[in-house]
């Protein structure tokens, strides 16, 4: 029986554990196991309710836990086998009755524990007393220390920061797989059951879980014992508990009352989250057709980062403070917008992800991908000025260009570990599987596609389900071609490449469009050609790829293609024509004789090659195409001129005939696409590291020259009726121009951050960061100095985030290796330390990697599970040199296994490409400007 339900007491619980410590000797450790020959559990035993109680003591970075489990046992067995790690096994009884047998296994993670009889088939529970680590970084069962009332110092600094008595926190961080630090589970998606929990807290402080407080008993020695509600039947990776000085407000969203929990002091930073998430709990609850089922819903706040920004818990999202509160005297609107984000992603998982589960991490893109589209769906019902599609563009982007590189992968890949699981979480999973969705749900339409997600929580409620389910469910509902078309894009690797070419003539009716599409949002209306008027268009297929890929002979042509849905539109005319193409040629029309535009709208995931006269014709009528297409015709040809098949210079063609009054979001992307293009002239070395070439300054000139009429137009001060979207413009704008050396932005970025020191939380929140972040990168010895001071002087988490952050930007080697070495000790912490070496790394990417191999052991102690084999990569990707591939490649084979070596490969390939973009087509860039006037 669990000690929460056997009068237990915190004297005989000592008592017990001393008993069992003298008894562990026959609880015996064992290399074996016996496992599925995929390395998951055997399925024979389902967990159907684990009762639990943990007591944690932060002095000795422990705790002590008793788990009583019922499960079913559908075929006869000797054994129990489940899922442990770093845990202690002290005493096991199954059915009451002694274990003869405890066996750990370390490689697998698990526990094998033998009953005194053969367990026949039916209902049988395990009891198990044990002890567990607490951690200090963001797995398991884990601690933050922080400064109390002040800024937060990370999970393990020990260090009160700026000033202030160091405060403790706990919190739990189970996916993928640590949930089997925290207690022996069954920690596989698909053993769902109920949870009953109970935890020990401090005297005064606060503990949340997934389910509302169900009793509160008080101790003899001032501390309370925490009784949650049970839970419904979930995966064990959802389970959350948290405990801490903490403080929580609520709103009412029908039924449901939503919380934001924080630490004491912080709650009025959290409002926006609140308001956000009970706004769109109405919404999502409509568009799933399934209401969320908890009595309420919390969202928790944590001091620190890790290498992720949030986690899904049922009834009890845990974020880092950064992503969920908001200083109106500090935030950005980058800020608030990547607060809406969160709240939406997250809240979308309470269907997508928790209320009906991925069978196995294999679709894992199931919750993540769709995650990633419904927070765009959210932004588009609650605030449709914020363009949402154009805010998720760079991301489906980033994903568009790692799906062109050989170590590319399938949205739904083998997962045969845990380590390779927590490798899935990347750019292929979210943002691809958001593309494909999208591209979906344009094809089929928006009510055919709503009627199938509905369908598909109804019959997996509380279950877990694959992907073929939710396609079928979406064919069911009406969806044409669903099955075909979703299964190419995301079975195969790879993204689609669709050359065209249009003639323009007369005759028959113009193709009609596509019942899903009734024109493009921000299309300029313009009278159609002469009636009857179409475009007859040539379409041919094949794959985009920046590297060499190697296709099995074995492989047929079919399985080199996809059914890829084409919207084609021209230039004035806003309704697109929608073609299938399955084939590796096709034909097709479009409506209307202007300039033809493949992807009309950009709801393909794919990219598009137009011949040279097409192109420059959609460049000279840019001012004419929605914002959205001119977006997605300047990464497609930027990603084709990086690899050869168009002039790279076609796309900056393209900026340089933007209009200064085009869309913000264009404006924001256009200024830091050049900013990649510098980094292909800096060859992993900033300007700190011995100045500029000529072609560099040509190329800053000229994007001097593009980017300072954008920023004139929009001035550096809010103007009455812009809009939020300019805020985030201003900022990318200034920050380039400051990167490019532009003079009047370098001395009115120092005239607004004063040079005597003064506090740079007076600058208006909208160029804060960009002013401080432009000063920092030009710093000498002095300004570093009164940065820095700052930084460690000030209190406010934000601020603090944001004044180290700008320190790492400086270009001056020597001060940015002032910076590495301050990563590493206690005033940075583990919260600030990969921060500021990624900071490093962008303008010392060389630099950045000397010092994290110096220092390999101090920096994986500051990551937490899920940066670990990825942060190294991270840093080495930003380096433009040869020789960076097998070091890095040395370093994986002595730190990295195997199965977690995916990122390396990712980042390998990251510097070859940007070795070869900077050798084989920079020069063709640097012909083309000297052709261009010494001004626009």
């Amino acid at each position: 029986m669990p000690l929460a339900s056997t009068g237990f007491t915190l004297g005989n619980f000592k008592s017990f554990l001393k008993t069992v410590l003298t008894t562990t000797a026959a609880l015996c450790l064992s290399p074996t196991v016996s496992l599925a020959a995929n390395g998951r559990l055997p399925g024979n035993i389902s967990p159907l309710h684990y009762d639990l109680t943990v007591i944690p003591a932060i002095d000795t970075s422990t705790f002590a836990g008793e788990v009583h489990i019922d499960i079913d046992v559908a075929t006869a067995t000797p054994t129990v086998v489940l899922n442990t790690e770093s845990l202690t096994l002290d005493r096991v009884t199954i059915d009451g009755v002694p274990a003869t047998g405890v066996t750990q296994d370390k490689d697998s993670q698990t526990a094998t524990l033998t009953a005194a009889a053969p367990l026949p088939p039916g209902h049988h529970t395990v009891d198990i007393a044990y002890r567990g680590v607490i951690e200090k970084t963001a797995r398991g069962l884990f601690q933050l220390d922080y400064a109390s009332g002040d800024a937060p110092t990370g999970a393990s600094a020990g260090a009160s920061g700026a000033g202030g008595a160091t405060a403790h926190m706990l919190s739990t961080q189970f996916e993928a797989g640590d949930a089997r630090r925290f207690l022996p589970c069954w920690d596989e998606p698909s053993a769902k059951a109920t949870f009953s929990l109970s935890i020990m807290a401090p005297q005064g402080q606060m503990a949340v879980s997934n389910m509302p407080v169900k009793a509160d008993e008080a101790m003899a020695d001032g501390r309370h014992l925490v009784h949650f509600q049970q839970t419904p039947r979930m995966s064990s990776y959802l389970l959350f508990v948290g405990v801490g000085d903490l403080e929580r407000a609520t709103a009412k969203a029908g039924d449901v009352e939503i919380g934001v929990v924080v630490r004491r002091g912080s709650v009025d930073k959290a409002r926006f989250a609140l308001e956000t998430a009970a706004a769109i709990l109405a919404r999502y609850n409509d568009y799933f057709g399934t209401p969320y089922p908890l009595p309420k819903l919390d969202f928790v706040a944590i001091p620190g980062a890790g290498g992720f920004g949030a986690m899904e818990n049922w009834g009890a999202i845990m974020s880092f403070e950064k992503d969920m509160l908001l200083d109106p005297a500090l935030a950005t609107e980058a800020a608030r917008q990547r607060v809406f984000q969160v709240v939406a992603h997250e809240m979308a998982h309470q269907w997508f992800g928790d209320l009906v589960t991925m069978a196995w991490w294999d679709d894992l893109w199931l919750n993540e991908g769709f995650a990633s589209w419904m927070e765009a769906k959210a932004m588009q019902a609650l605030h449709p000025d914020w363009s949402p599609w154009l805010v998720a563009m760079p991301a489906m982007e980033s994903a568009k260009r790692l799906d062109a590189r050989a170590s590319t992968h399938p949205v739904v890949q083998p997962i045969n570990s845990v380590a390779e699981a927590d490798e899935a979480f990347d750019d292929i999973t979210y943002d691809k599987g958001q593309a494909v969705i999208r591209m979906v749900e344009a094809t089929v339409g928006e009510t055919v596609f709503r009627d199938g997600v509905r369908r598909y929580m109804k019959r997996n409620a509380y279950g877990n389900a694959t992907t073929r389910d939710l396609w079928k469910a979406v064919e069911e509902a009406g969806g044409k071609d669903v099955l075909r078309i979703a299964t190419d894009f995301i079975t195969k690797p790879g993204i689609p490449l669709v050359s065209v070419s249009a003639t323009c003539g007369a005759g028959g009716p113009a193709p009609k469009a596509h019942p899903a599409r009734k024109g493009r949002k921000g299309a300029p209306e313009q009278a159609p050609g002469p009636a009857g008027a179409t475009t007859q268009v040539s379409l041919r297929q094949s794959r985009f790829a920046t590297e060499p890929v190697t296709i099995p002979d074995q492989y047929h042509l079919s399985d080199r293609l996809w059914a890829i849905p084409v919207p084609l539109a021209t230039v004035g005319d806003g309704v697109p024509a929608h073609t299938l193409l399955t084939a590796l040629t096709g034909k097709a029309a479009a409506p209307g004789c202007g300039p033809l535009l493949a992807n009309a709208g950009q709801t393909g995931y794919f990219r598009v090659a137009y011949t040279e006269p097409a192109f420059k014709a959609l460049v000279d009528h840019v001012d004419r195409l929605a914002p959205i297409d001119q977006l997605g015709l300047m990464y497609d040809s930027a990603a084709l001129g990086e690899a050869g098949q168009m002039a790279m210079s076609d796309s900056l063609a393209l900026i340089r005939a933007l209009p200064a009054n085009a869309d913000p979001a264009v404006w924001q992307q256009a200024a830091d696409y050049l900013s990649d293009v510098d980094d292909f002239y800096a060859g992993g070395a900033g300007p700190g590291a011995g100045g500029i070439s000529p072609a560099q300054a040509a190329f800053w000139a000229f994007a001097r020259g593009v980017l300072t009429p954008a920023l004139s137009a929009i001035g550096w001060d809010p103007q009455p009726g812009q809009g939020d979207k300019v805020g985030l413009e201003r900022t990318a704008l200034i920050r380039a121009l400051g990167s490019f050396d532009d003079a009047n932005t370098l001395t009115e970025a120092r005239h607004r951050l004063a040079s005597d020191g003064t506090d740079p939380t007076a600058l208006p929140p909208a160029i804060r960061l960009a002013v401080i972040t432009t000063v920092a990168q030009h710093a000498d010895a002095a300004t570093f100095d009164r940065l820095h001071a700052l930084a460690s002087s000030t209190t406010d988490p934000l601020a603090r985030r944001q004044l180290y952050g700008a320190l790492g930007a400086v270009r001056d080697p020597a001060l940015a290796q002032k910076v590495l070495d301050l990563s590493l000790t206690p005033e940075a912490g583990t919260t600030l330390a990969p921060q500021l070496i990624l900071a490093v790394a962008d303008a010392n990417p060389d630099l950045a990697w000397r010092f994290i191999t110096s220092h390999v052991d101090a920096v994986e102690a500051s990551l937490d599970q899920m940066q670990r084999y990825e942060f190294f990569a991270s840093v080495a990707r930003r380096s433009a040199d040869p020789a960076r591939i097998d070091e890095l490649n040395a370093y994986a084979e002595a730190h990295v296994p195997v199965s977690g070596r995916q990122g390396i490969a990712k980042a390998a390939g990251a510097i070859a490409y940007r070795a070869k973009v900077a050798r084989e087509r920079l020069p063709q860039v640097d012909a083309w400007l000297a052709t261009l006037p010494t001004s626009r």
